[in-house]
């Protein structure tokens, strides 16, 4: 068997895609749904630019980020991932964040796996560092340019990724999808 190099995103991926959502609905007097939410530019959504958005939810809603559940199968799938692969969480959320996210991966048990908080969407350096296999991700831009790039790239599928393919993207709809793709590869 191959020992595959596994990165794997937080937000939307192991956590519902529209976690945020309610919050965030909440924080603008907005009424967004699941159905409502086609993209990923929460810009776009709630008329806000992004850097007013991201300051005024972590000030108010930052305990969001530990209310987040695990998604169905994530948990089971991940620690059987872990037994046979190397597995890294790597994500966008910048270094502010460490502690919640520290606290809420630990919580959930994922506390052997280590995480990268890259404070930016863009993680082809880092997925170039950890010799990255496969990326399992949701953002369309970034699951774009991992692929762009060459590497193997599951999207799990959402609302707000419907129109992006490339060759090196397959779109999944659970995790357990997730485990039977890394099977065929290992």
């Amino acid at each position: 068997m191959n020992k595959l190099n596994i990165c794997i995103d937080i937000d939307g991926t192991i956590t519902n895609p529209y976690h945020f959502i309610p919050y965030l609905n909440e924080l603008y007097n907005k009424e967004i749904t699941e159905d409502g939410c086609y993209t990923y530019d929460w810009q776009e959504l709630y008329g806000v630019d992004m850097d007013t958005i991201l300051h005024e939810f972590h000030t108010t809603y930052i305990h969001s980020y530990g209310e987040a559940e695990v998604v169905e199968g994530a948990k089971e799938i991940i620690s059987n991932l872990f037994n046979k692969h190397n597995l890294y969480f790597v994500t966008a959320r910048n270094e502010s964040l460490t502690e919640v996210t520290t606290n809420w991966l630990n919580d959930k048990g994922f506390s052997s796996i280590d995480v990268y908080l890259l404070g930016s969407d863009n993680k082809i350096s880092k997925a170039k560092e950890l010799e990255c296999n496969i990326f399992i991700e949701d953002n369309p831009a970034n699951a774009l340019q991992l692929a762009n790039e060459g590497m193997t790239v599951l999207l799990i599928d959402t609302n707000y990724n419907k129109s992006v393919e490339h060759e090196n993207i397959t779109r999944v709809k659970n995790w357990n999808d997730i485990n039977e793709i890394i099977e065929s590869y290992s």
